[in-house]
């Protein structure tokens, strides 16, 4: 019964507004006839005024027009909109009532929308900011185990790269060590081998010089008197004297012996063979 009421309120207030719809539209043509009366037409032969009437006054009349006289079919929007919102505001109660549950189960509806749609968005939050959480632990840790990584090859490589300069090192050291053993080993042999050169040249000097010399004495006895005495046990070489020169002569004869033998005393070893000058 409600909805029949509503329904026929609807029919009447479109009627109104199609009554004053049709009224506006017969007041806009009146008014329009009213206005292109008020301009009277007068023609004249002269046809300076024509033009000046057809290309001045009917563009600015228009304007005036449009600008003041004109009225747009908005009335008529506004009058129905006004209508519709008398309407719509003026209901019966059952009609209220009717709308104000359908309102409440379309806003329970909403909410219940709006609250899981919430839901969901923070849900969906929820589950970006885990992924995204998990996905920066995940990169984190697999930069670290990169630069790990890294930094264990850069020592393992420096690790390595030191030990084969200790190693070169070392062997260079080793080479060093045993080239100045050899050089000093060389030098020993070679100072050793000159000494001995030398002392077997200074031996075999000393032995040419003592032939030299021996030959030398043998050629002087040679060449002497060729009287000599073996000197006997018990012998002086005081007596030797005074038996070759006499007593007289006998303190000269002692030097002359022993400068003639090479003595520097007058002692003498028995069986030693005496040049007698």
């Amino acid at each position: 019964m409600g909805k029949q009421n509503y329904r026929e309120a609807i029919e009447k207030g479109r009627q109104e507004i199609a009554i004053q719809s049709s009224t506006a539209a017969s007041r806009k043509a009146y008014r329009k006839a009213n206005t292109f009366k008020k301009k009277p037409k007068k023609r004249k032969n002269v046809l300076l005024p024509a033009l000046f009437f057809m290309f001045i006054l009917l563009p600015v009349a228009l304007l005036i027009y449009l600008a003041v006289l004109y009225e747009p079919d908005d009335t008529l929007t506004t009058s129905a909109v006004n209508d519709q919102v008398t309407l719509d505001t003026n209901p019966s109660p059952s009609d209220n009532a009717g709308v104000l549950a359908d309102a409440e189960e379309d806003n329970k509806k909403e909410e219940k929308q709006a609250k899981e749609a919430a839901e969901k968005a923070v849900a969906e939050k929820e589950k970006a900011e885990k992924a995204a959480a998990a996905k920066a632990e995940a990169d984190a840790k697999a930069k670290a185990d990169a630069d790990a990584k890294a930094k264990a090859e850069a020592e393992a490589k420096a690790k390595a790269k030191a030990k084969a300069q200790a190693e070169a090192q070392a062997k260079a050291q080793a080479e060093a060590k045993a080239k100045a053993e050899a050089e000093a080993k060389a030098k020993a042999q070679a100072e050793a081998e000159a000494k001995a050169r030398a002392e077997a040249e200074a031996k075999a000097k000393a032995e040419a010089e003592a032939k030299a010399k021996a030959e030398k004495e043998a050629e002087e006895k040679k060449n002497t008197s060729g009287k000599t005495h073996v000197v006997q046990p018990g012998e002086t070489l005081y007596r030797i004297a005074v038996n070759t020169y006499g007593s007289a002569g006998a303190n000269a004869g002692v030097e002359k012996i022993k400068q003639a033998n090479g003595l520097s005393s007058n002692e003498l070893t028995v069986g030693r063979t005496l040049i007698l000058p």
